[in-house]
């Protein structure tokens, strides 16, 4: 797993004015430097004039489990498309999946080769492999829950619990249930008013969320939260590993206190931690905040990210029109601002609101932006900020890492791919996996090595290769 400090290279509880400045739209699959704050934006979608391709929604991760593919949605043309995760290349229409929901397409968070989702038609909760486009269906949520009424997800959707058993629905706005796809087990919630709103399962698979409140495994409220009243939010874990509720809080909680555009709630003892509110310095919760922390890879813990709009939405005020990452640990708030998201929805309502989205390894964030300026409500494309952090250290360790030439082919790999470097000497190679394991290590002489990829499975892998005298170089490739 990595462990990783995402703030490496950026401003931390920076509370100084970067004023937004005009800059051109970035062509297709090129970057742009924010220069606001330093950060990398990728153009990674090609949308024409009025057409629209965005991220699914905050709550719901674009990346598989390795990062080595993502899902947008083609507003447009009215379905999903998977792309490449690392080089953003299209891949192909996802037309053959027609989920109940464009926001309701969940990834594995192990295995990069599968994403679930409830069909539009007939109800059934599908396992989809990318490979082979095969289906399985996992259960029919009319059929195990009896249902005689219309069958949802419900409001705000969420992900499913971090071990990929676990997930909600509701039947009309009358009985809330989570399903246990290991065990096979449907259990009902005690909950009197869903206001059509399913619980949402945390990532533990034992704690719930609905409406203020936490439930047990057993459907059971344990917990009253100090929340006004559900707001845009994302379901997550703190810091300590406990799972959580972020949301914005424009109002005090029963309690008092508890407000600002980020508050994390924990779900195990009910205590609120204030991440970005007005007594750290900032302003008044903005508009259009939403926060995803799916950030599931990176064993820090704690880390999410969010996009405002503002109400201003010229990107002149403290968090006006702002991206930001935070890592929630009580007492050691990190909050880091990371570019301007550009986009003021005022063309495009739903579809111009940024929805960023961290990755799971924390290292990138998606959104989607009419791009303000001369391309203003032209057109929404998506947009990827690669932080600092988004290099090869994340995944082998935080080594620091210098610079070679060097050549890799093929890539993408099927079973062999050849390293050439510039300079011939003695060196030693070691491969990893997006988690950070050690796969390959081997010693070579010469300027030419072949990786032997037949054993890896497909997705995503980094190596470095050090000569005799600690020269480190870094590399990745693809294997399909």
């Amino acid at each position: 797993m990595i462990g990783q400090d995402l703030s490496e290279g950026l401003m931390v509880n920076d509370l100084s004015l970067h004023p937004m400045q005009d800059i051109e739209k970035p062509a297709y699959l090129s970057t742009i430097i924010d220069p606001s704050f330093g950060t990398t934006i990728r153009r990674i979608s090609n949308a024409g004039a009025g057409e629209v391709i965005v991220p699914m929604y905050s709550t719901i991760q674009a990346w598989n489990a390795d990062e080595s593919m993502m899902i947008l949605y083609n507003q447009t043309a009215g379905h999903h498309e998977l792309l490449d995760g690392m080089n953003y290349q299209f891949i192909r229409s996802l037309d053959d999946v027609s989920p109940d929901d464009i926001e309701q397409i969940f990834w594995d968070f192990n295995d990069p080769n599968i994403f679930y989702y409830p069909d539009n038609s007939t109800k059934d909760f599908i396992k989809y492999s990318v490979s082979d486009q095969s289906k399985e269906t996992l259960v029919n949520m009319i059929e195990v829950s009896a249902c005689g009424g219309g069958i949802s997800m419900g409001n705000d959707i969420q992900m499913m619990s971090w071990d990929s058993d676990v997930f909600t629905f509701r039947c009309e706005n009358a009985t809330g249930y989570c399903y246990r796809i290991s065990t096979k087990e449907l259990t009902t919630f005690e909950i009197s008013e869903l206001n059509y709103t399913a619980p949402t399962v945390a990532p533990s698979g034992n704690r719930f969320y609905h409406e203020t409140h936490v439930y047990d495994s057993l459907g059971n409220k344990v917990l009253d939260l100090n929340v006004n009243k559900s707001e845009h939010s994302s379901i997550g874990k703190l810091a300590n590993g406990n799972d959580a509720y972020f949301a914005i809080a424009f109002a005090e909680g029963p309690n008092g206190g508890c407000i600002g555009d980020i508050i994390a709630h924990d779900l195990t003892t009910g205590e609120c931690i204030p991440v970005i509110s007005e007594s750290q310095g900032y302003d008044y919760p903005q508009s259009g905040t939403h926060i995803s922390s799916l950030a599931h890879k990176n064993t820090e813990g704690g880390w999410l990210a969010a996009s405002m709009m503002g109400y201003d939405k010229d990107g002149q005020e403290l968090l006006d029109q702002e991206l930001v990452i935070a890592k929630v640990e009580d007492g050691n708030i990190k909050v880091c601002r990371i570019g301007h998201h550009r986009s003021d929805e005022d063309q495009f309502d739903y579809w111009g609101e940024p929805h960023a989205v961290i990755s799971p390894s924390g290292t990138r964030v998606l959104f989607g932006s009419d791009w303000s300026g001369a391309e203003d409500g032209e057109s929404v494309d998506s947009y990827v900020v690669e932080l600092p952090s988004f290099s090869t250290s994340s995944a082998v360790g935080g080594l620091n890492l210098k610079p070679a030439t060097f050549k890799i082919y093929p890539n993408p790999v099927h079973e062999r791919a050849t390293l050439v470097f510039e300079d011939s000497s003695q060196m030693s190679i070691m491969v990893y996996d997006i988690n950070g394991r050690k796969l390959i290590q081997e010693n070579f002489n010469g300027n030419r090595y072949e990786i032997n990829t037949e054993r890896l499975g497909a997705g995503l892998y980094f190596f470095t290769a050090t000569d005799g005298v600690g020269a480190a170089m870094k590399g990745k490739f693809v294997k399909n």
